[in-house]
């Protein structure tokens, strides 16, 4: 797993993730930098922030659950017999 790993993160595609990532991590850092936020916030956006992942994996999984619904052959029976032939 680290090899496959080690790899993603050596390639071309995965050094633009982690550069973005790591823009991303700055921009959020200079948006959220305020003087009068102390570490009371902090509980507040921890809360806020998970909330907010699991109604995005909520949303998204219901979307990607009416995608494969819609794409979906619905068979008229199910069969218990082997394709194969031996």
């Amino acid at each position: 797993m680290f090899q496959f790993f080690d790899l993603v993160l050596g390639s071309p595609i995965g050094a633009f993730i982690v550069s973005v990532v790591r823009d991303t991590m700055y921009a959020a850092m200079i948006i959220a930098d305020c003087d009068e936020c102390g570490f009371e916030d902090l509980g507040k956006l921890l809360i806020g922030g998970i909330i907010l992942a699991v109604l995005v994996g909520i949303a998204a999984s219901l979307l990607w659950r009416k995608a494969k619904e819609k794409n979906a052959r619905a068979s008229s029976f199910v069969s218990i017999k082997s394709d194969a032939r031996d």
